[in-house]
């Protein structure tokens, strides 16, 4: 799922509930942002530990004895990893981790982090798959290092539910959208990492300098603002077709994507009406997939006919 998707889903989720609550709209907003800020905090500690499952490989390859050669080997592919010592270098990734540790909220459960990284441990060397893992595919180049790191994340970090609750306590969680976008974060700053690669490598940014949030930020308020102006439209569209009667649901996804046809001169209306599709195929019945998909296609072609779809750079499909 791309950022952008997953930045709809959540303006969506936030407009239903602001919707049912009737709670004011610049609170709505608040918590919205307060959750992708939360997204970006879990990306930095999944990635910081990395970093401290390192160290303990360090600490715990001085105390194993020259005879315990399994075990031995498998401690050394983290402790002199290429990939991850290149990671330990970058200053972003530790002043963001001081940063967040030092919200008072998050200080006492960052300090159990230890603990989880002593369970990931246990689990690694238990595994069948780990050892097929560690004495099949020996890390002789760097890509292969940065294949073993992010085989072995996805293995055995990604699914340990004693993790996942430690994060569900440590975080503003929205559930497992949330976490499967932190971890795809996680990965994908494992795969940008080469031997060239400089040590202080910008981090993955869910708002892109600014960008996504200023277009979360957009989708959410013009929605709202011109939420009467797009139910007449979808009004006019379906026939005269009772508003009320339309899954609320269903309505503002139909909102939102005239709200990104109308006002967002950037995004290919084709783009729009993709993203809606994928999205109703999460959230609406059959029934509801296929009115919206007919009527967001008739609203094109009005607004198309009427001039009042302007685009830039990309065309409009």
């Amino acid at each position: 799922m791309s950022i952008r998707r997953h930045f709809r889903i959540r303006s969506l989720q936030f407009l239903y509930a602001q919707h049912l609550s009737k709670m004011d709209s610049n609170k709505v907003e608040e918590n919205m942002l307060q959750s992708i800020e939360s997204l970006h905090h879990m990306y930095i500690f999944l990635l910081y530990l990395i970093l401290k499952i390192r160290e303990k490989a360090l600490k715990i390859k001085k105390n194993l004895y020259n005879n315990n050669k399994n075990k031995t080997d498998i401690i050394r592919k983290f402790a002199y990893n290429s990939v991850i010592k290149i990671l330990s270098k970058n200053k972003y990734l530790i002043e963001e981790y001081r940063s967040t540790i030092k919200r008072d909220s998050v200080k006492i459960l960052w300090n159990q982090q230890e603990e989880y990284i002593f369970i990931l441990f246990q689990e690694m060397q238990k595994s069948n798959f780990c050892k097929k893992l560690f004495f099949k595919e020996p890390c002789s180049s760097f890509e292969e290092e940065k294949r073993f790191i992010i085989k072995y994340y996805k293995n055995f970090v990604i699914p340990n539910k004693k993790l996942i609750g430690y994060i569900e306590d440590l975080y503003y969680f929205n559930g497992e959208e949330d976490l499967y976008i932190a971890h795809t974060m996680v990965c994908k700053t494992l795969q940008f990492i080469n031997h060239s690669t400089p040590k202080n490598f910008k981090l993955y940014n869910v708002y892109k300098n600014n960008e996504n949030k200023k277009f979360i930020i957009d989708l959410y308020r013009n929605t709202i603002f011109h939420k009467e102006e797009f139910n007449n439209l979808i009004n006019d569209i379906s026939n005269n077709w009772d508003i009320k009667r339309i899954a609320v649901i269903d309505l503002i996804i139909l909102q939102m994507a005239i709200c990104e046809f109308l006002y967002f001169p950037n995004i290919p209306p084709k783009a729009t009406m993709n993203e809606y599709i994928e999205i109703t195929k999460i959230f609406c019945m059959e029934k509801s997939k296929i009115f919206i998909n007919g009527i967001l296609d008739q609203i094109f072609k009005f607004l198309y006919k009427e001039n009042k779809i302007f685009k830039i750079g990309k065309g409009l499909m």
